[in-house]
């Protein structure tokens, strides 16, 4: 994700997502664990390869 900072950033995938910017970076950076932060990676995952073809 870091390549395309431009083009989003943990703030907007936070507002996107509708989820605070600690809980994105958090589950961003494996500081946790819980099935919440690995769906939200998921679902952030998804949205940037649908949008960005990442």
């Amino acid at each position: 994700m870091s390549n395309n900072r431009r083009l989003e950033n943990q703030g907007s995938l936070a507002k996107k997502f509708g989820k605070s910017r600690t809980f994105v970076s958090l589950s961003l950076n494996k500081q946790s664990v819980t099935r919440a932060s690995e769906n939200l990676v998921n679902e952030i995952y998804e949205y940037l390869h649908e949008k960005y073809g990442i």
